[in-house]
């Protein structure tokens, strides 16, 4: 164990707790009674525990016959308290036994309360837990470290018309009064204190069971009343991801239930509480009618992801928060794996390599970065790492190397790992072990590199006289290694395709600085089109020739058969990430583009669309450059804005719809002409008293038509969306509602309502990054929005202190797509005198990529604007 760790001592730990909570839904008041089972190893006369926003009012320990009484209760800053007693307690098993109050928070995490409105607009409240990373010290004094595991006996005394709910099926329930009953939950399996969960409130079910386990697991959903229906999708998909998931993982879930349950205000996506799932009311929620197709992939995502986790975290826990990627990159590539497994026809991998493949690569492009395996010393750090390393770039190092071993290999390590350590913790080492063991290969020789060394490397291929050579060095987006900096050797598979025979290795694995090998050869003896890190598995960037490029870019226009939809998409995302250091050019990503017009497919032109809007955005400082960007993209997509129109026919493959949706977005932010009219059109249909809402807009170009209206419209056409927001009851359309907004208010009064809206209490805490996301993507207002975060910092930090990183994406977003050297000091400045503990990273992130989008403007702005004009736009 690290000595800088913030740790309790280890002279007593924890076995067993029996927890009695009485939550007050009307006075938020949380009275609590805990007999703790502990085991004392050496004789003590004080007994700290974790405790946060919690009133001790008694503790003693009761060792046989006997009782002692605490003679002094201390509670310190660290989030510590200290029982003393008046005679040293001997070593063995004892009962300490504490009565507390607290109280059900607004913050979101602990147990806090959320709040919604019920059919007839009143307000009423739930009751629910977050305790991931460590508020489980807020509502209850416990040793709140994940290797601190032990078992739960929960009992919840609550109103008799209110559903009480645990991790585990409930035991009894007794009458304490007419209206008052206590629930008694089933004692848990050994687990973390972090994954232990409480809800309470008016909840209504749907219910399904496995049919393909030995023992039957029951599923359900609860929502507050009025919504269950939507989560019949994420109801239909959990038994068959439970089942996959017991096939692969060789181990049976082990609890009887899995609940799922949507909270309308939650701070994350969803935390992955043992039986007990609780999630963002976005992330389980489904309407075919009235939700956008995104939201089935998110939904079916979110579900499989914590569904992992019940074996990977919550049967196998982390040892220490160092460890986090074990728990999150797992459960990313897993989650990803079995969404596959179901819906085969999503192409879900090659939608992985432009979305978590490239948000991991990017984050790990900066010098303000972290190793996938962080020293974490503090709690207080730990939210910093809930960030696309852990995830991302954690899932994108899983892939590659289960393709190095193998996916049969590899889960086969997994159930290895998984039966060794159940109910126990774990570090990345044991899996490394596991994975070894099954493999016979040095795993850990491997993937040390991959995980203990920050960055990615950058692959430069030079082809010469039939030869081609092949050298790695760090990668960084400020494109300015040092030689200290530079001195990884990484162990990469390279994917080169067709293979070259001189390769002996079946994985092309590159241990050495730099390669030598023959341009392969066609059957008639001819030099091939080749590629590296063919289906992307591989986590680097690479750097071809211009000459490469070239014919790479004249394969694509002919629908070579080689190039799969994860080498299109990812080689546009490695030529925009190499323009963006200075690596390659912003020229010879646009040319590179041109050899796209033949492309159908939803997951490149989502890249293309989102890379080719990057540059409006962020090139938009001069008139004439923005405009020509725009008609580049209005001339991009106008073939298929005609061909599929925006009707979306019953039926339809799913791709198709989202391809739709991404096409009419594009064009309608570029200012194609048809694209406005329809949206204007079908967005005053809409608004009209009566309409059949569906009819006229479905919901994946919803926010299309909203945006086209407010950009182009007035008062009248704010007025009407904010008005949608405040009667639509479903969360998705008012997350997408306050994107629109946010991404098209112009006009200074719209501007300043926005920002009021924002921090009214109609705009729920969590939802206020869909407005800052708009604004940052609004070339009228982010500035203003830049300027409104610092004038309210204050207000901002004490809602958003203690949340999971809301304070960095405060930082970070507003100026994420901008490139001004005058914000960049404004941030250092504005930062200067203030506590930026919770959120030094992404700070340091926001600033770092500032400094590269400024450079890359300065130094491609004049090509760019020469590109244009040469091309007619």
């Amino acid at each position: 164990m690290s000595p800088e760790r913030v740790v309790l001592p280890t002279n007593v730990s924890p076995v067993h707790y029996e927890l009695k909570l009485t939550p007050n839904l009307e006075t938020f008041v949380l009275k609590g009674e805990a007999a703790i089972t502990i085991a004392i190893h050496e004789p003590t006369s004080t007994i700290q525990v974790n405790a946060k926003a919690l009133v001790v009012d008694r503790a003693s320990v009761i060792i046989g016959e006997e009782t002692y009484k605490a003679t002094s209760i201390e509670t310190t800053a660290s989030e510590v308290v200290t029982f003393t007693f008046p005679q040293e307690l001997p070593k063995g098993s004892a009962i300490l036994d504490l009565d507390f109050t607290g109280e059900l928070n607004d913050r979101m995490n602990g147990f806090y309360r959320s709040q919604y409105k019920d059919k007839d607009g009143n307000v009423k409240y739930m009751a629910v837990t977050q305790f991931e990373a460590t508020s489980a010290r807020q509502a209850f004094p416990c040793w709140d470290e994940p290797s601190c595991k032990a078992t739960f006996s929960v009992a919840l005394v609550v109103p008799f018309d209110l559903v009480a709910l645990s991790n585990t099926p409930i035991k009894e329930m007794t009458a304490v009064e007419p209206d008052v009953k206590t629930v008694y939950f089933e004692k848990t399996p050994i687990m973390s204190t972090y994954l232990v969960a409480f809800a309470v409130g008016d909840f209504e079910y749907i219910e399904t069971t496995t049919t393909k386990l030995e023992t039957p697991v029951v599923c359900r959903v609860y929502t507050v009343p009025g919504l269950v229906e939507q989560g019949r999708f994420a109801l239909e998909i959990t038994p068959k991801i439970l089942e996959y998931f017991a096939e692969i993982f060789g181990i049976a879930y082990p609890l009887a239930k899995l609940d799922h349950i949507a909270v309308p205000d939650f701070d994350s996506g969803a935390m992955e509480n043992w039986g007990l799932i609780t999630y963002r009311t976005t992330a389980l929620l489904y309407d075919p009618k009235t939700s956008a197709a995104s939201y089935k992939q998110q939904v079916a995502y979110v579900v499989a992801h914590e569904i992992a986790h019940q074996w990977f975290g919550n049967l196998v826990t982390m040892e220490w928060w160092d460890h986090l990627w074990l728990n999150e990159g797992f459960a990313t590539w897993v989650g990803t794996l079995a969404v596959d497994h179901l819906f085969p026809s999503w192409d879900t991998w090659s939608n992985f390599v432009v979305g978590e493949y490239q948000q991991g690569l990017s984050l790990d492009s900066l010098r303000s970065s972290h190793p996938i395996e962080v020293p974490v010393a503090d709690p207080h750090e730990i939210h910093q790492i809930f960030d696309a390393i852990s995830y991302s770039k954690g899932a994108s190092v899983i892939r590659m190397l289960s393709t190095w071993l193998t996916v049969d290999v590899f889960l086969a390590g997994i159930r290895r790992y998984l039966r060794k350590h159940q109910y126990k913790n774990a570090t990345t080492n044991d899996l490394w072990d596991a994975l070894s063991e099954e493999s016979k290969v040095d795993v850990r020789e491997f993937m040390n590199t991959w995980t203990r060394v920050i960055g990615i490397p950058i692959l430069n291929v030079e082809e010469l006289d039939g030869v081609i050579k092949v050298e790695q060095h760090r990668f960084l987006s400020t494109n300015d290694v040092t030689e200290d900096e530079d001195q990884t050797v990484w162990w990469i598979p390279m994917g080169i395709h067709p293979k070259p025979a001189s390769i002996k290795d079946a994985n092309q694995t590159l241990t050495t600085r730099s390669l030598t090998f023959e341009v392969p050869q066609t059957k008639d003896g001819e030099p091939s089109l080749f590629l590296v890190n063919k289906n992307f598995s591989g986590v680097f960037r690479t750097n071809y020739s211009g000459e490469s490029i070239r014919k790479i870019g004249q394969a694509i226009l002919a629908g070579h058969p080689d190039l799969a939809v994860s080498d299109r998409a990812g080689l546009l995302a490695d030529q925009s990430s190499l323009a963006t250091s200075g690596h390659g050019s912003v020229k010879r990503l646009l040319d590179l583009v041109q050899y796209y017009k033949n492309e159908t497919t939803f997951v490149v032109w989502g890249l293309l669309l989102v890379k080719l809007d990057n540059i409006t955005q962020l090139f938009s400082v001069n008139d004439r450059t923005y405009e020509g960007v725009k008609h580049f993209q209005r001339e991009l997509v106008d073939k298929l804005v005609h061909e599929l129109g925006w009707e979306f026919p019953e039926n339809e493959d799913y791709l198709t719809t989202r391809l739709r949706g991404s096409i009419l977005s594009a064009a309608g932010k570029a200012g194609h002409e048809a694209t406005v009219k329809e949206g204007l059109r079908r967005f005053e249909l809409f608004m009209q008293e009566g309409a059949d809402q569906d009819a006229a807009l479905h919901a994946s170009v919803r926010r299309t038509a909203f945006e086209i209206a407010l950009t182009h419209g007035g008062v009248k056409e704010f007025d009407q969306v904010l008005n949608y927001y405040r009667t639509t009851p479903k969360q998705d359309q008012q997350s997408m509602t306050l994107v629109a907004l946010g991404a098209s208010v112009h006009g200074q009064e719209m501007i300043q309502r926005v920002f009021e809206f924002a921090l009214s209490s109609e705009v729920r805490s969590q939802d206020v990054p869909y407005v800052l996301s708009g604004l940052s993507m609004n070339i009228k207002a982010r500035h203003a929005a830049w300027s409104w975060i610092k004038s309210n910092w204050a207000t901002l930090h004490e809602r958003f202190t203690g949340s999971m990183g809301m304070l960095g994406f405060l930082v970070k977003i507003p100026v994420s797509r901008m490139a001004d050297e005058a914000i960049l000091k404004d941030l250092t400045d504005f930062f200067a005198d203030k506590d930026v503990k919770e959120f030094d990273r992404d700070l340091e992130q926001a600033k770092e990529a500032l400094r590269i989008r400024c450079k890359w403007v300065s130094r491609d702005g004049p090509a760019l604007e020469e590109w244009l004009v040469e091309n007619g736009h």
